[in-house]
């Protein structure tokens, strides 16, 4: 596993026992222990006690651990948030983040339990959700509102019903989204996760949006099901080609300088500095 790639994320309801402790053998990058939307009212305490259970009990590997909360501004929020931080998750997904307060206030609630429990001051990542126009429309300054931000995760769902849209398979009616929450993530230098596909049995349709989602900049795809990994993370790996593109341009370009040229070519086209950025970055992700 590549601690340093997020290509899936998947979903794990916390009000199953059976399903958080299977989790620790499924090949996903990032588990989102869920407390949130997917676990009716009457269980979110039982919930909440399984997930820390699970943070106390379950061996996740190399997995990245990140539980996701309900909102901080209830009091079902500040308790799973009071009762998770001792326990000391990889992460915190914040869910419907619409303003960078919001990133502030969970900062700080999250820093008054790590002092008050001596835990490490600073180690909990925070992933936000977007998935609302106003979430949206404020991505920009929620993607830098805290130095503990590992990713921007688009929730869909929320979001549709929020604008009033009516996604087809091609889902251009999201592309704005789509587009805004990568370059929101990319310009303070954090993580996109792109939104999960909800036909879980259509391997098709979700090959076809985990390419696109790709192709946009995504670093990965929120996962339903166990099913869907295998081709997410197919599909947003490193290849043994993008490697073996990655290493030439930084071969070539690095001879170049010693020639005194910012520039040079590889099968004919044209490289400089931006593809050198992008080749070193392949090569760190692809170790």
């Amino acid at each position: 596993m590549k601690m340093n790639l997020r290509r899936s994320a998947l979903y794990v309801p916390g009000d199953s026992e059976k399903m958080l402790h299977r989790a620790a053998g499924i090949d996903a990058d990032l588990l989102l222990l869920n407390l949130e939307d997917g676990v009716s009212a009457s269980r979110k305490d039982s919930a909440r006690e399984n997930v820390a259970e699970a943070l106390r009990g379950v061996d996740f590997g190399s997995r990245e651990v990140v539980v996701r909360v309900n909102s901080l501004n209830s009091e079902t929020g500040r308790k799973d948030l009071a009762r998770v931080v001792p326990l000391g998750p990889d992460g915190i997904c914040l869910p419907k983040v619409e303003t960078a307060s919001d990133i502030h206030a969970a900062e700080e609630a999250i820093l008054q339990l790590e002092s008050n429990h001596a835990s490490g001051e600073g180690s909990i990542r925070l992933h936000a959700m977007i998935e609302s126009a106003a979430g949206l429309l404020h991505s920009p300054e929620i993607a830098v509102a805290s130095s503990r931000l590992a990713s921007l995760i688009f929730g869909s769902a929320d979001y549709v019903s929020d604008v009033h849209c009516q996604p087809g398979e091609d889902r251009s009616e999201l592309l704005l989204a789509l587009q805004m929450i990568v370059t929101s993530a990319r310009s303070a230098g954090i993580d996109a996760i792109d939104a999960p596909c909800f036909d879980i049995r259509n391997l098709g349709l979700l090959e076809k949006e985990s390419i696109h989602a790709r192709r946009l900049g995504f670093s990965g795809k929120s996962v339903l099901h166990p099913g869907q990994l295998e081709v997410i993370n197919h599909i947003f790996d490193v290849t043994p080609e993008e490697i073996a593109w990655a290493k030439q341009v930084v071969a070539e370009l690095d001879e170049a300088e010693k020639r005194g040229k910012a520039l040079t070519t590889v099968g004919g086209k044209l490289l400089d500095n931006p593809h050198r950025a992008a080749a070193e970055r392949i090569l760190r992700t692809g170790k």
